[in-house]
């Protein structure tokens, strides 16, 4: 399922939640690349690195 498969509500969701993480864990934009990579991996997908 591509990003743009997914309804705006569950996008919002996503982001406040790790919005929410970085804040409350002190996550770097490095450490959340590398759980969303662990994440995408599951369906064939790979996070780029922009």
């Amino acid at each position: 399922m591509a990003v743009t498969e997914l309804n705006e509500d569950t996008q919002d969701q996503i982001f406040d939640l790790l919005e929410n993480l970085q804040q409350m864990e002190k996550l770097k934009n490095k450490d959340i690349r590398i759980l969303l990579d662990k994440i995408v991996k599951k369906y064939g997908g790979k996070v780029l690195n922009k």
